[in-house]
């Protein structure tokens, strides 16, 4: 099992192939690895293709703390240090799109160009991932730290947030249940506060950052209420000489997917 230290936690990450290399980030509040399994074959036959466990989800672990746009980006180049890379391409769906968009702007000279897919945003989009962590706070605070971590279902989308490595670390559950119910209830609000509490018209990026953004880049749209295509295709007009991709998710066409990246970041090699 491959981890890596990165900003306080311990990051689960899997890597195939060589190359150039991409760096794939997962979706939702704890996305996994092995989301991506269906494109790492095709998409590891020209690159070295890394994909990793958000430090909530899967087998990587973190202690409790307040999620922040900027976390969630210096988690990937913590990691692109760790494995020695001093540029990537970067690609996610959903929440892992934000990541990749957040990265572009902050540190664009680490970022060989982007290729996010199944835009996240709006009321609906806030209100789903909002609605997993007020419910943690909300039964943190009526019954126990125990009975959210009781709760969490990775294969129910609408069960409250709760790390992940709780399910399988007696110690780590234990570390966990034994904080102060004020300061768990607490880290829950302050992530909603960071992650939501400001003018995003897409996940964690504003039209002004998204209107800087100076990398290449392809956006693949959503199609449902989470994803709304409309989200997608205001990003693609606002980020400068972005490339549409009418390409549905990884996890629905996989060999379009891989097929429309591998074009796409052919492209960006020729120059």
């Amino acid at each position: 099992m491959a981890t890596a230290k990165v900003n306080g936690a311990e990051i689960y990450y899997e890597e195939s192939g060589s190359g150039p290399p991409i760096i794939l980030s997962p979706g939702g509040l704890q996305g996994v690895a092995s989301s991506y399994q269906p494109v790492i074959e095709a998409l590891s036959q020209e690159h070295r293709v890394v994909v990793y466990d958000r430090r909530f989800g899967g087998q990587s672990r973190s202690p409790l703390v307040v999620q922040t746009w900027e976390m969630v980006c210096d988690d990937v180049f913590g990691l692109m240090d760790t494995l020695g890379m001093d540029q990537a391409y970067l690609g996610g769906g959903s929440f892992g799109a934000a990541i990749s968009f957040g990265c572009a702007f902050r540190r664009p000279e680490r970022v060989r160009a982007i290729f996010p897919s199944n835009i996240a945003g709006g009321v609906i989009c806030d209100g789903y991932l909002t609605g997993k962590l007020f419910k943690s706070m909300d039964m943190a605070e009526n019954d126990s730290i125990s009975s959210v971590v009781d709760a969490f279902d990775s294969d129910d989308r609408f069960s409250p947030f709760s790390p992940e490595i709780a399910q399988t670390d007696a110690q780590y559950r234990k570390t966990l249940e034994s904080m102060n119910t004020e300061d768990f209830v607490q880290v829950m609000r302050d992530t909603i506060y960071a992650f939501f509490d400001g003018s995003y018209p897409t996940l964690g990026m504003t039209k002004q950052t998204l209107q800087s953004i100076r990398v290449p880049a392809m956006v693949m749209p959503g199609n449902n209420d989470v994803h709304p295509r409309r989200v997608a295709e205001m990003v693609h007009r606002l980020v400068p000489n972005c490339e549409w991709a009418e390409v549905r998710p990884h996890s629905e066409e996989p060999e379009k997917y891989t097929k429309r990246v591998i074009q796409f970041l052919s492209t960006v090699e020729a120059g």
